[in-house]
């Protein structure tokens, strides 16, 4: 019976722990012969809808969008978040980021969970 109470405990305390909210990520160019290359890390929060972009200057925090192919990091126009505006769109298979508005995308840059 203390087992079966003991087993019950550890159940219940490990579940939020298993089930991930936060995804570290990773994210740099993937050719090395270029003088300018891209390094970031995106902090993903699927429950709370926000990520961070941590840059070598400083962190800028966006709302991020789930859907079913992409992770999609910007902006909410209004509270009643129907019209989004998207900065960065990860692929959520790839983790390769395949639009971004304020970056050149000549080179791929590749995610990898940290």
């Amino acid at each position: 019976m203390i087992k079966e109470i003991i087993l019950y405990i550890v159940l219940i305390f490990s579940y939020p722990i298993s089930s991930s909210s936060l995804i570290n990520l990773k994210c740099t160019t993937q050719t090395q012969n270029s003088d300018r290359s891209i390094s970031f890390d995106l902090l993903l929060g699927t429950e709370t809808e926000k990520a961070i972009q941590i840059l070598k200057k400083g962190q800028l925090k966006m709302d991020l969008s789930l859907s079913d192919k992409y992770f999609k990091l910007g902006q909410f126009t209004d509270e009643s978040k129907k019209e989004f505006i998207t900065v960065l769109r990860v692929n959520r298979e790839t983790l390769e980021i395949d639009y971004a508005k304020y970056m050149d995308l000549i080179e791929p840059i590749l995610c990898k969970k940290k």
